[in-house]
């Protein structure tokens, strides 16, 4: 089954505006709309279903700006959790709603998104399992599990539907532009630094979070240079400019992990990179200069180690994670083949209750999948990742960028479960790799 294109442009007399930039104000004003107080909140996310019109695309849509609303800093908005409830009725409906969409898929699609799912069932089952046995908290520890998982897979099904008629990589960057824009326009603002009042966090809720969204938006910026080459010059001038304010703005944040993730993306770009060798060789020239300018630099080197150590005691520079990451480490010993449960708390006894207010932060993704699911648990998750990797291998010069993103800056910040907050653009970002197709002719974006 087919999707009908509708035409992109409004035409009235000589005066042409496109209808994804009359729905991007629309979007722009619905969100600031939903700012102001809870009642607007409400309303908004009521107007939001609109969206629902354009089916599948629409649901897509839905998930993203409400993910995009659950991020932003408590300084200008009202916070989206005082309607928690309605929020994951919302996001599981448009999930499952995507999800009935599997038998629409052509077979290309349904081959790719199979490879991926088989081994996430078998991860769900195995959880489950563990969940009932070990864990603490059971029926939260399959409540989290299971909106990881369905939300993970309507999405990965809705952008195997809707790939071909809808450019998703140019809609999630048009959203991250306007996170980074909207977000240096308040530099000088005390409320950019809300949080903790020396760190920058922009209109997001923690400079960690910025952190986090600076590297997403570097890696979609990277495959869009990477597929789409012979796009305009000046709207690829204006993305470095963004993207080179952007780097900027990681420093503000003072977030190690962005800054990491985003050296660790721009290297693995200038290797993919298709550019003439002369050009290559500046680049590699330019760099080493840098390189050498900073060794030599002091203050440079004064300023980094600073940024690395955050101020605190010299020599441990994951001190700040260090409960984090034995805690963590306590619990996997504990039990460390079957795991003590999908992202809850370990706690000395067993309750079948259920509440949102379980939350644990253990930092990182190889250490809470081994925390919460233990040694063969671990084996499965490695099992689909690699899937997700390997499904789409031919492309991966042109657009490894985005599923290397979240696996980087879950590394040191984890969101990739994260369903209720920034886990829906790893999901994205992932289904975007496994299903773009860079042989295919670009599609019209609406």
């Amino acid at each position: 089954m087919k999707i009908k294109k509708p035409t992109s442009k409004i035409d009235h007399g000589n005066f042409r505006i496109k209808k994804n930039t009359l729905e991007w104000v629309f979007i722009v004003f619905l969100t600031l709309f939903s700012f102001l107080s809870t009642s607007t909140l409400l309303v908004s996310l009521f107007i939001l279903l609109i969206f629902l019109r354009q089916r599948e695309i629409g649901a897509i849509k839905i998930v993203n700006i409400i993910t995009l609303r659950t991020i932003i800093n408590p300084g200008i908005a009202v916070d989206i959790g005082n309607l928690q409830y309605l929020k994951w009725i919302i996001l599981f409906g448009c999930s499952l709603y995507l999800l009935l969409s599997f038998n629409k898929l052509e077979k290309n699609e349904i081959n790719k998104i199979k490879w991926i799912l088989s081994p996430l069932f078998l991860f769900v089952l195995y959880n489950i399992f563990v969940a009932l046995v070990f864990s603490s908290l059971p029926i939260v520890s399959i409540f989290k599990l299971l909106s990881y998982a369905v939300i993970f897979s309507g999405i990965l099904i809705g952008v195997g539907y809707t790939i071909k008629s809808y450019d998703w990589l140019k809609w999630m960057l048009t959203m991250f532009k306007l996170i980074i824009i909207f977000s240096f326009l308040i530099i000088p603002f005390p409320v950019s630094y809300l949080r903790n009042g020396s760190s920058f966090q922009g209109i997001t809720n923690n400079p960690n979070m910025f952190g986090v969204l600076a590297v997403l938006f570097i890696a979609i910026f990277l495959s869009y240079l990477q597929i789409n080459k012979n796009k305009q010059k000046l709207y690829l001038l204006i993305s470095l400019f963004l993207s080179l304010i952007t780097l900027l703005m990681i420093f503000l944040s003072k977030s190690r992990t962005a800054l990491i993730s985003c050296l660790v993306l721009l290297f693995i770009y200038l290797i993919f990179v298709n550019c003439n060798k002369l050009l290559k060789i500046i680049i590699v020239n330019f760099s080493g200069i840098a390189v050498i300018l900073i060794i030599l630099g002091t203050n440079v080197i004064n300023f980094l180690t600073e940024f690395l150590y955050k101020g605190q005691e010299k020599g441990n520079i994951l001190y700040s994670r260090t409960n984090q990451i034995e805690n963590t480490l306590s619990n996997f010993i504990d039990n460390p083949w079957f795991g003590n449960g999908f992202a809850v708390p370990v706690l000395p006894y067993k309750s079948y209750i259920f509440s949102a207010e379980f939350i644990v932060e253990p930092g990182n993704l190889v250490l809470s999948v081994l925390s919460y699911s233990g040694i063969f648990g671990f084996l499965l998750f490695f099992s689909y990742m690699t899937r997700v990797f390997w499904v789409n291998k031919s492309n991966f010069k042109y657009s490894c960028f985005l599923p290397l993103a979240t696996i980087l800056i879950s590394m040191g910040e984890m969101v990739f479960f994260s369903s209720n907050n920034i886990g829906i653009w790893c999901y994205m970002f992932i289904a975007l790799y496994v299903l773009i197709d860079t042989r295919k002719p670009e599609v019209n974006e609406r």
